[in-house]
């Protein structure tokens, strides 16, 4: 084909990806995911800043008001050294909560983007439990760029997704966590860490964890994960990705585990966490 119809033929695919996009937004337009409002097809810009929340607002813009996108809450310090909940203060550089400080948990450090809470909340159940898996293209960057906040190169010699039953892959059709990590923006010389998965298995499926209390969870979960290949962990420092902590059950299950087969170190690191 000669490059000048080559040319004509591009131009005129984008127009009508143009058109058709109006009039999608024309006859659909789009609803606020928390409130459902009607958005404006070409919403206000917000001020400049820097950081974690500005990076929030400018990806999540197109699915949420800028009433719900002032709702997000960055998880920011004090924050407990070892599971990373928010605190109101504490003593010394680095402060542990009162469940870390009863019982220590199996893993190193956790660490999350947000609270679990208003929108981010409704975003993620959009993505989890009515099959938004688009959600996952803003979602996975804002998790990279808490990644990269708390964890210097080369600190991570493995991540890993925490794994769901195979019944439950079955039935949601994907693992949100996988979803999450595989939209990590590796940045140019950045050192990019592999994601293994189908190391770490969940041997047995569990009653739902909502509405139990932390002791209730810890023993719901308990046994639930096994490894397959302790080879691939033994001495290597691992990072557990998932969509949400709520009490760290199953984060801590899951440290416990690979611990146990050798790992050398396992840090967490979630979108969002339930903060007390």
């Amino acid at each position: 084909m000669h490059p000048r119809a080559a040319e004509c033929g591009r131009s005129a695919l984008r127009w009508a990806a143009c058109l058709l996009e109006a009039c999608r937004q024309a006859l659909f337009p789009a609803r606020c995911l928390a409130c459902r409002t009607w958005l404006e097809v070409e919403p206000a810009r917000t001020p400049p800043a820097a950081g974690l929340w500005a990076e929030a607002i400018t990806r999540l813009r197109p699915y949420f008001c800028p009433g719900c996108l002032q709702a997000l809450v960055p998880l920011e310090n004090p924050m407990c050294a070892c599971c990373g909940t928010t605190m109101s203060g504490g003593e010394g550089p680095q402060p542990l909560c009162a469940p870390c400080r009863e019982q220590a948990p199996a893993f190193d450090r956790a660490r999350a983007a947000f609270a679990y809470r208003g929108s981010l909340r409704e975003v993620v159940q959009c993505l989890k439990y009515r099959g938004r898996t688009q959600l996952a293209r803003p979602l996975g960057p804002l998790m990279h760029a808490a990644y990269r906040r708390f964890w210097q190169p080369p600190a991570v010699d493995l991540i890993l997704p925490v794994p769901l039953h195979r019944r439950r892959l079955r039935e949601r059709g994907f693992n949100q966590a996988l979803l999450l990590v595989r939209r990590w923006p590796w940045a140019a010389g950045e050192p990019r860490v592999p994601v293994e998965c189908g190391v770490l298995v969940r041997t047995r499926a569990t009653a739902p964890q909502a509405g139990l209390d932390r002791r209730a969870r810890r023993a719901n979960i308990s046994g639930a994960f096994a490894v397959r290949h302790p080879v691939r962990v033994a001495g290597r420092r691992l990072l557990l990705v998932d969509d949400v902590i709520t009490t760290g059950a199953t984060v801590g299950e899951c440290a416990r585990v690979l611990k146990q087969s050798g790992a050398a170190a396992v840090d967490v690191l979630a979108l969002a966490r339930v903060v007390r």
